[in-house]
């Protein structure tokens, strides 16, 4: 049997794209202004693994005609485990100490899903969840690129014996066995997933699904572009001028994406292609020379050296990134930049010196079998280590469950007297709020649960309630997940009227005319597209009544004359409905909370006063619908604003009532509270 041209075992320039990738997404996780496209760095990442992966692959299926599944996957685990094992436990540990009791579920959640690399998996079920999306990233949610690196080592290898099997067939039959149509029958197979993988991934980007990003089979092409480089590559020093150009120029590529790109652009989709395509250059080109050449910084001290750490860096700097924001609830200045780099590449050396390198160099891990079982009993550990997250907020979350109750019933009486005495937290002596703050995620109601649209899709499902047999009037609820918050007091007085309730409502989009100016792509034109469709129903429907409110804070592309843009595309929705007389009934958003409210009232539960947020800066920027009602006149605003606020602070929590679940979102605990003023707000007689 013939043997394979041999390759260099070290390859500098790949070293050097590993710590280009690293700092690009350290940079962009520190402060995004500065490189708003610096995720891309990720994706350099998967076609460094691909090529050397297949690279590694290929050079023993071709040797020696089959491949050891066992023997790359213990490989796998000495080089990634120990490190991610070693960040995790210690990510562990400082959550133990340190996490806000708000935070304890998610992060325990995400812990167990990056122990077993799926977290990519668990990120894009958060993003399909418009609740959970609105999450603050946990320390581990950088785990995702390794949990599809992982996913892409159990099965690359499984595609590389099925080419094996091939050959093996076609070598029955061949007078000599040729490793050239093992390699001809990889590159079909790698091309053709590979192509799947990237017409998926374009579809599901420009599509807006929220999956796409974190998605295996929307990102697998960037690892299969680096596998198909590894079978078609030959080193040489020749042609070095051409070489060195189309290094300059795969660095170019990366550079330029990383400064162009930004969360708004559809990722992965044909965007991806600018950092998978640069590093296919840059290692293509190989070690350069002459005139030219890079290699003066390639291959020079620090570069080589980021590039050693690379993983372990990678591995710790988000934490860093995610326990200063956590502490600190502000933006880094350089002080803070300059401590958080030190930090991370301290530990990042530490993890490489004491982990990694002694682990790979360990005579006692070599023997795969061994390797493997210790992989799964210390990922079985940590697993269990993770496990005792909750045990953190056990006995206070039954506390608290018991307060709830105690007060379950009372809710109207005590949040009236306390809107009497000053709006106090805690009325009638007793030190307990309902909902239980580390359950209020979910006192979210109905129709958010069921039938709030994806925020980037481009469908919203009408659902319906009251009287649907003989109503005597039919309204609809209309608007983005602040409608839908409000549709539970309007669902109420319906059913007390004989009403029929259709509500219409899309995540992250508000019921009018206009784009939104704020918000990636995807979100952007699904909301346009929603509106367009629910507009069309509205006629069809013709209701007595439409009650629509939205979050005001966010932000509309208007008329380029306009002084107050987004006024005249409500304006537009609700003349239009007026019109053919339907009723408008515009609700003001109520005000915003803290962005750490939920964390401050954990922390502080029986003192939950300190976790107001001055009513000027709470209902800040809301010029939008009064400029938006002197253009439909017949629309009736109703503002609940003092069932909210006093003259000076927006309280947290008001007779015993949480009032928030996040920043924005209002419990369905608390706007049950408000059923009363929206019974007296909405007409009585809707019919025409």
């Amino acid at each position: 049997m013939s043997s394979p041209p041999q390759t260099r075992k070290f390859r500098s320039e790949v070293q050097a794209l590993r710590a280009l990738a690293v700092l690009l997404v350290l940079v962009y996780h520190i402060d995004p202004e500065v490189l708003p496209g610096g995720y891309i760095g990720v994706d350099v990442f998967f076609v460094i693994s691909g090529f050397l992966i297949t690279g590694h692959l290929w050079r023993e299926a071709s040797t020696t005609g089959s491949v050891s599944l066992k023997k790359f996957w213990a490989a796998r685990a000495r080089r990634i485990l120990p490190a991610s094992i070693v960040t995790t436990v210690g990510v562990i540990v400082l959550a133990q100490l340190l996490l806000p009791r708000s935070l304890v579920e998610n992060w325990w959640h995400q812990a167990i899903a990056s122990i077993f690399y799926v977290e990519n998996w668990a990120l894009a079920n958060d993003a399909v969840d418009y609740q959970a999306a609105s999450n603050d990233p946990t320390a581990f949610q950088h785990f995702w690129s390794l949990g599809v690196e992982e996913q892409f080592y159990l099965v690359w290898p499984l595609l590389v014996l099925l080419a094996v099997v091939l050959w093996r067939r076609a070598r029955r039959v061949a007078t000599s066995p040729n490793p050239q149509v093992l390699r001809g029958l990889l590159l079909v197979v790698f091309c053709l997933v590979g192509l799947a993988s990237f017409v998926w991934g374009v579809q599901q980007s420009l599509a807006g699904d929220p999956v796409a990003y974190y998605s295996t089979f929307t990102r697998v092409w960037e690892l299969a572009a680096g596998g198909i480089l590894a079978l078609v590559i030959r080193d040489t020093a020749r042609w070095a001028p051409l070489r060195n150009t189309l290094a300059i120029f795969g660095v170019a590529i990366i550079v330029v994406a990383a400064c162009v790109l930004d969360d708004a652009t559809p990722f992965p989709g044909t965007a991806a292609l600018l950092p998978t395509l640069g590093a296919c250059a840059v290692i293509a080109a190989g070690r350069t020379s002459g005139a030219g050449s890079m290699r003066a910084i390639v291959e020079t001290w620090a570069v080589q050296r980021v590039g050693d750490i690379s993983y372990s860096l990678y591995l710790w700097h988000f934490p860093v990134v995610v326990y200063f924001g956590i502490y600190t609830g502000r933006d880094p200045g350089v002080t803070d930049v300059l401590a958080m780099l030190v930090v991370s590449v301290a530990l990042a050396v530490a993890s490489y010196t004491l982990v990694e390198q002694p682990v790979r160099r360990s005579q006692w891990f070599r023997a795969d079998g061994r390797m493997l079982v210790a992989a799964l009993v210390s990922m079985a550990l940590v697993a269990g280590l993770a496990a005792t997250l909750p045990l953190k907020i056990r006995a206070t979350n039954e506390q608290w469950d018991q307060n709830a109750s105690l007060i379950s019933g009372q809710e109207g009486e005590r949040v009236a007297e306390a809107l009497q005495t000053g709006f106090v937290p805690f009325v009638g002596g007793d030190t307990a709020m309902k909902p239980n703050p580390l359950k209020a995620d979910y006192d979210k109601g109905e129709t958010l649960g069921r039938c709030l649209g994806s925020a980037a899709g481009p469908a919203t499902e009408p659902c319906e309630y009251g009287e649907t047999e003989n109503p005597t009037a039919t309204i609809a609820v209309v608007g983005d997940s602040h409608a839908g918050v409000l549709a539970g007091p309007v669902i109420a007085v319906a059913k007390e009227r004989g009403w029929r309730v259709l509500t219409y409502l899309h995540g992250s989009c508000p019921f009018t005319a206009d784009r939104r100016a704020d918000g990636d792509n995807g979100l952007v034109e699904g909301c346009a597209e929603s509106n367009a469709r629910t507009r069309d129903e509205l006629r069809e429907l013709d209701p007595d009544l439409v009650v629509t409110t939205y979050l005001e804070r966010t932000k509309f592309e208007g008329l380029p004359e306009e002084k107050q843009p987004g006024a005249a595309g409500l304006a537009e929705v609700w003349n239009e409905l007026a019109d053919r007389g339907t009723r408008v009934v515009v609700v003001r958003d109520n005000p915003l909370a803290r962005s750490d409210v939920m964390e401050c009232v954990s922390d502080n539960y029986a003192t939950p006063e300190k976790c107001g947020k001055p009513r000027a800066e709470a209902f800040a920027g809301r010029d939008v619908v009064p400029a938006a009602a002197e253009l439909a006149p017949r629309a009736k605003i109703v503002d609940l604003s003092e069932r909210y606020c006093d003259d000076t602070v927006c309280p947290a929590v008001i007779g015993n009532v949480l009032v928030y679940r996040d920043d924005h979102h209002v419990t369905r605990t608390y706007m049950a509270q408000l059923t009363d003023d929206l019974r007296k707000a909405l007409p009585k007689q809707p019919a025409r």
